[in-house]
């Protein structure tokens, strides 16, 4: 068989199955849902989101170049917006406003707070959760501790740690900075069906407990490498309490909330905010019952707010960081820090300030300074823009999980700042020679989530082509000598040590880089020029392997249905079950507790006896049938089928074997004749094609 690996560093639940039915994840992290939802709720959680900046039908209003400033013309713009079709069936209750130099614009609410009631949103009343948006305010909270002289940018976190020494191999220290930068190196740590709180009865974390219950190890150098991290922004609180002495909720509340009369804003969920929460839906239409989370103020992800207390905090923002009785809540310097790119892979492509990111998809901003935040949890999804040089801010919340925020952001940014479009690299840069074009060729793999690839090879004619598992096949364009752009205009930007060689890149992910993997070492069976070369040699590349590489491969050799589930549970994160085993054939299987967990998550039914013959070779079509269901699983909609399939497929799989087919889930074993394609149903899968089922789950298209 396979011999499987599993990682900790990456909560990979079906993000690489999710990565084939979608252009672009929400996330690269998907929360446990609570029991009484259905798993297509399990929504993104404390992250940032990716927009996809497809722009809404044009709305028609006079073309503005010099940014909003007439409110009525600036409510007109957003009633028109919100009027439309499409963008009115994305959500509810919306509220929405927009600032400038100390004034409020337009500050609406749009929909209602419930269907049940059917009360009309009120941009002052109506609370939203605002997610990942928190984080802003959370480093806020530190640079006024840095304002205030107790924090140094550049102190090592251990100094706030109470003797707690962070696990590193590296002899640099994680500091305050890379914190607020998402420079850690630590490994992937995030939020999960544990920080839900459905039951009343059931007591919070506290947030010390939490922080070092589930403290990450350094696993890249400190400072080389941008990964979206949640934990940074938990530990970035309990340094505030730390510090201050006050809790962190309370800290906020007192130090920032209360000086900017930001009344209905807080970090827990209190019992008033609770009665003014919007009511989220889930996609079937159900409203998610109130939750809360655990620990209760949790600092990345667990604010709740109104769109105008976010007006007050954009315009004091924006405005010299004054609260309205003249006291100084963030200091030029700060108010310098957070609004400065200070991570970047490349000076056209930043990352992030100290508390806000670059927007997602770069080009977008029509020759503006514009820094983001945007977050999305279960049942909630926000989007907050500033333009610092322009005094102008802009902040939208609403209760559902769509692109909502994108429709906004494009046609306000066209609207109001049209006069540029962004370019990339320099007009007359000459693209190195296919000598120095190789040093980009290799597979690549997200930080955060490792089941996002990007391949990349040089062909004959001396062009680099990416392969991305988002995104598909393109052809790069070299624009300057670490800076290409698709075939589509989207750029790609590759980071180099100080050796000269290729650590990182960043393409479609813009949240996260993604690493360069060591080569593999090979099998002696299996040679560069093999048909399943690629697949295998990847996947040990991946450290998904672990055969003993100085040993045969034996690609032939079947697979059993044990180890099938087995593989896909290490590569999908599909979680072992510690249940008693329903199959009476299973208990000594060192597969028990992988096959328990897919029989509790409706992947495998088992046979008519009550057994799962686990020691049996698996036949292709078997295969396909459990891909099936991992894809419908996912939430993949599987389109009518055009694939003709030889005879030979049992009835009952010949849906999914048109699936697999169609989503090119296999390797050269498939074969079309005529028109018609043979599967080879009834055959034994064998190691080779599973390898090849694997990568193509990785890397779709490849």
């Amino acid at each position: 068989m396979l011999k499987l690996t599993r990682s900790r560093r990456t909560a990979r639940i079906c993000t690489a199955v999710l990565a084939l039915s979608l252009t672009l994840p929400a996330s690269v992290f998907a929360s446990e849902p609570p029991a009484a939802l259905s798993r297509s709720t399990a929504l993104s959680t404390f992250q940032a989101p990716i927009i996809n900046y497809e722009a809404p039908a044009s709305v028609s209003l006079p073309a503005l170049t010099t940014g909003p400033q007439d409110a009525k013309e600036v409510e007109s713009f957003l009633d028109a917006l919100f009027a439309k079709a499409d963008v009115k069936a994305k959500a509810g209750a919306i509220a929405v406003n927009i600032v400038r130099d100390g004034k409020v614009l337009a500050s609406k609410g749009y929909g209602v707070t419930d269907t049940e009631s059917n009360t009309p949103v009120d941009h002052e009343q109506t609370a939203f959760r605002i997610a990942s948006v928190s984080k802003v305010f959370t480093a806020a909270a530190i640079m006024q501790l840095v304002d205030q002289g107790k924090i140094s940018l550049q102190d090592n976190i251990e100094k706030y740690l109470d003797g707690y020494k962070v696990q590193s191999t590296f002899d640099k220290p994680v500091t305050i900075e890379m914190l607020l930068t998402h420079t850690t190196g630590f490994e992937v740590r995030d939020p999960s069906g544990d920080n839900f709180l459905f039951d009343p009865s059931q007591t919070p974390t506290a947030l010390k407990d939490a922080i070092f219950a589930n403290f990450p190890p350094v696993v890249r150098e400190p400072g080389t490498s941008y990964m979206y991290d949640n934990f940074a922004s938990e530990l970035q609180g309990y340094i505030v309490q730390q510090v201050s002495g006050e809790k962190f909720s309370e800290y906020v509340e007192k130090h920032i909330f209360k000086p900017l009369g930001m009344d209905s804003s807080s970090f827990s969920m209190t019992d008033k905010l609770a009665e003014r929460l919007a009511t989220a839906y889930d996609p079937a239409g159900n409203a998610i019952p109130v939750y809360r989370l655990s620990p209760s103020d949790l600092p990345e992800g667990s604010m709740i707010s109104t769109a105008g207390d976010m007006a007050r905090f954009m315009n004091a923002f924006l405005t010299g960081g004054k609260a309205p009785t003249g006291e100084v809540i963030l200091s030029p310097a700060a108010l310098k820090g957070m609004s400065t790119y200070h991570s970047s892979i490349h000076s056209q492509w930043p990352d992030t300030t100290y508390g806000f990111e670059a927007p997602f998809v770069p080009g977008k901003t029509n020759g503006q300074h514009v820094v983001v935040k945007g977050g999305d949890i279960l049942g909630f999804s926000s989007l907050v823009w500033l333009l610092p040089d322009q005094k102008t801010g802009v902040f939208i919340t609403y209760n559902t999980n769509q692109n909502l925020r994108d429709d906004l952001y494009t046609a306000f940014m066209d609207h109001y700042y049209s006069g540029k479009k962004d370019t990339f690299g320099e007009a007359d840069y000459k693209p190195q020679a296919a000598s120095e074009l190789a040093k980009f060729e290799g597979l690549y793999a997200d930080l955060r989530s490792e089941t996002i690839l990007s391949s990349i090879a040089l062909s004959a004619e001396g062009i680099l082509t990416i392969e991305n598992g988002l995104t598909g096949q393109h052809k790069l364009t070299q624009v300057d000598d670490l800076l290409f752009v698709d075939d589509t205009g989207a750029p790609l930007a590759f980071q180099a040590n100080a050796q000269g060689n290729i650590t990182y890149l960043k393409y479609a992910n813009p949240v996260s880089y993604a690493a360069k993997m060591p080569a593999s070492e090979g099998f002696p069976d299996i040679p560069s020029d093999h048909p399943y070369a690629k697949p295998i040699h990847n996947l040990q590349s991946l450290g998904l392997l672990t055969d003993d590489s100085s040993k045969p491969f034996e690609p032939l050799k079947s697979v059993t249905r044990g180890e099938f589930i087995h593989a896909l549970a290490v590569e999908l994160s599909l979680p072992p079950s510690t249940n008693p085993a329903a199959f009476s054939d299973i208990e000594d299987s060192p597969y028990k507790g992988d096959i328990q967990g897919a029989l509790e998550l409706g992947v495998i039914t088992g046979t008519n006896k009550g057994t799962f013959e686990p020691d049996r070779s698996i036949s292709r079509e078997e295969s396909a049938v459990i891909i099936a269901r991992i894809l419908q699983l996912s939430g993949h909609q599987a389109s009518e089928s055009k694939v003709k399939l030889a005879p030979g497929t049992a009835q009952w799989a010949e849906s999914a074997v048109k699936t697999v087919i169609d989503m090119k889930l296999h390797g050269p074993e498939v074969t079309v004749k005529n028109g018609v394609t043979d599967f080879n149903s009834k055959a034994a899968m064998n190691k080779q094609e599973l390898a090849a089922l694997m990568f193509a789950l990785l890397l779709p298209s490849s």
